[in-house]
């Protein structure tokens, strides 16, 4: 199970990394069905000390509520999405990070809270560039992790026999976070004219806006 749920973890990172602006306004509830999933699956684990049928569980409950939420709450739907990615963000940070024990579980519940409460205020404000970032450094949480759940299932050691998941500590592991978030951050700005190509109804995404005059030139 550890196998598959990095996988899993490293395949829905990398998406919301890299294509969290455009799955907001191109596939709304394929977004938050990501969200949702990651969330609970990572609340799990928390609970349960491991990723199975519990965490799985609620990993496939937080998919359907939060997807269902996209279309039934339509008013407060940019507070929903601040607030969720927030939490993600936090759960993402305390699993990429490694924090375990009751001090991790105390981080967990602080960082998750925290997340939260920024994210559906600051979403308010600046919401694109919100979008952005949280999902840029919430994906990245969540491919470190997997990254983990990898390497711990594959049980990789180097020649003192000492495991490779053993010495990869908090440290290196918030560098990699890093890197990666500044990668999915700058891939996400870099794409914002070409995506709006393809969007229907020309959403109005800041620094993209010579995209927009592209289309409109050749139209």
């Amino acid at each position: 199970m550890p196998f598959v749920a990095g996988i899993v973890f490293v395949g829905t990172g990398l998406t919301v990394m890299l294509f969290g602006l455009f799955l907001f306004y191109a596939f709304l509830p394929l977004l938050f069905a990501f969200i949702g999933f990651d969330i609970g699956v990572l609340l799990g684990r928390w609970l349960t000390g491991d990723f199975g049928s519990i965490a799985i569980g609620l990993g496939i409950a937080g998919a359907i509520i939060l997807a269902v939420a996209a279309y039934s709450l339509e008013p407060y739907r940019r507070i929903l999405l601040g607030a969720s990615s927030g939490v993600l963000v936090g759960l993402s940070l305390a699993a990429g990070l490694g924090l375990e024990g009751w001090l991790g579980g105390f981080l967990n519940v602080l960082l998750a809270f925290a997340g939260g409460v920024i994210g559906g205020i600051v979403v308010l404000y600046f919401f694109d560039a919100f979008v952005v970032v949280s999902s840029a450094i919430g994906g990245a949480g969540l491919v470190v992790a997997g990254a983990h759940l990898l390497l711990r299932a594959i049980g990789l050691v180097d020649p003192s026999g000492v495991r490779l998941i053993d010495q990869i500590g908090g440290f290196w592991s918030s560098v990699l976070i890093t890197i990666l978030a500044v990668i999915g951050i700058g891939w996400q700005l870099s794409n914002m004219s070409k995506w709006v190509q393809w969007l229907p109804g020309s959403p109005d995404i800041p620094g993209a806006s010579g995209g927009r005059q592209d289309r409109a030139s050749k139209a």
